[in-house]
């Protein structure tokens, strides 16, 4: 996770004046200001100053609903609907058993009614999924009765993936994934709960800002358009020049599979519409062996658009496949062991690769 102290050094720096301004209100139903404090200074990393209404707690129905709220005088292009599961469970417990099996569907008219007040304005919505939390009272059993909290929690978050395919200009922060891959014991501490009132410790705040500027920075039409891949210890294990087809690592077994899955990840970025690219320090036709002889490659030279190996300078090269795609440095991300990033100060929607080699 992002270290939400050191993050917040960025907020020390001045605020650079040719920064796009993006303007973003913050509703919850608990304290939100280390998310205020790690979206502004998460920004500044990126390029942009957010200017940041943060509401105060609970307030999210009268901000959105009353003409003359604060929120709507301040004319956000983005609304933050941040709300904490242990509220959303205690507002559960409070209720008759007949509404409990109507909660999930509940929760998402109330979104939806909120939805269509807040864009009436302009504004897009940014909701957030919910961590799964063990309640304890129907044990295993949870989820064959729909009285139970853990059902409701789950029929919530597969509400607003449907909301989210059917609203235009509603989006969903997997928070629930998010916490799935940090832990759910390193992502929130009961004291700090019970004492202040704060769903998550700061460094998850840092990484759920990361993630809103990612979505917000997509939406906005600034992201990554091309991939480009360094070939050994990047796509395959070993170095293709001395080890020969034969001795690279890739397929089912081993580390071989961490790389064959590295290539599953990249064909799939390919479908769904990303440039996929080569970078290698490489004599060509040795570089594209594996490509057209190793059965275990997932990813074949129909896949690449653009096919780079040769002695030359990889600066040089990526220069080079910028040029031939006529796109921006801050379109291209670089992965390999070896390869110049060209981070520009500008997000991306392609993060760094989930596979670790």
């Amino acid at each position: 996770m992002l270290s939400f102290n050191e993050l917040r050094k960025q907020l020390k720096k001045p605020v650079d004046p040719s920064y796009p301004i993006i303007k973003i209100g913050i509703l919850g139903d608990s304290p939100t200001q280390f998310l205020n404090q790690a979206l502004k200074a998460y920004g500044y990393t990126q390029g942009i100053t957010f200017d940041i209404l943060e509401a105060d707690i609970d307030q999210i129905e009268h901000q959105i609903l009353i003409p003359n709220s604060e929120l709507n005088e301040f004319k956000p292009q983005f609304i933050l609907i941040f709300e904490s599961v242990y509220i959303l469970r205690d507002r559960f417990y409070a209720l008759g058993s007949a509404e409990r099996g109507v909660y999930a569907q509940s929760y998402s008219d109330r979104l939806r009614s909120l939805y269509h007040s807040a864009t009436a304005g302009g504004a897009r919505v940014i909701c957030f999924s919910f961590p799964p939390i063990a309640d304890g009272v129907f044990g295993n059993y949870g989820y064959k009765t729909k009285f139970s909290f853990t059902t409701q929690l789950a029929r919530i978050n597969s509400s607003l993936t449907e909301l989210a395919a059917e609203l235009k200009d509603f989006f969903v922060i997997d928070t629930a994934a998010l916490a799935g891959r940090a832990g759910m014991d390193n992502i929130t501490q009961r004291s700090i709960y019970i004492n202040n009132g704060l769903v998550y410790v700061p460094d998850f705040f840092a990484e759920i800002a990361k993630n809103i500027t990612d979505q917000v920075l997509a939406i906005t039409g600034r992201f990554k358009k091309c991939l480009i891949l360094d070939l050994d210890n990047t796509i395959w294990g070993g170095i293709i020049g001395d080890d020969g087809i034969e001795n690279i690592q890739i397929g089912t077994l081993g580390i071989g599979k961490a790389f064959t899955e590295l290539q599953k990840w990249a064909k799939q970025l390919k479908e769904r519409g990303i440039i996929l690219a080569i970078c290698s320090k490489n004599t060509e036709s040795v570089a594209m062996e594996p490509f057209e002889k190793h059965p275990d490659m997932v990813l074949r030279l129909k896949d690449i658009a653009v096919f780079v190996a040769n002695w030359e300078t990889k600066a040089d090269n990526i220069r080079h496949i910028q040029s031939i795609l006529n796109i921006g440095f801050d379109s291209i991300r670089a992965i390999g062991s070896k390869l110049f990033d060209f981070q520009h100060p500008i997000s991306t929607s392609i993060s760094t690769h989930p596979y670790k080699i």
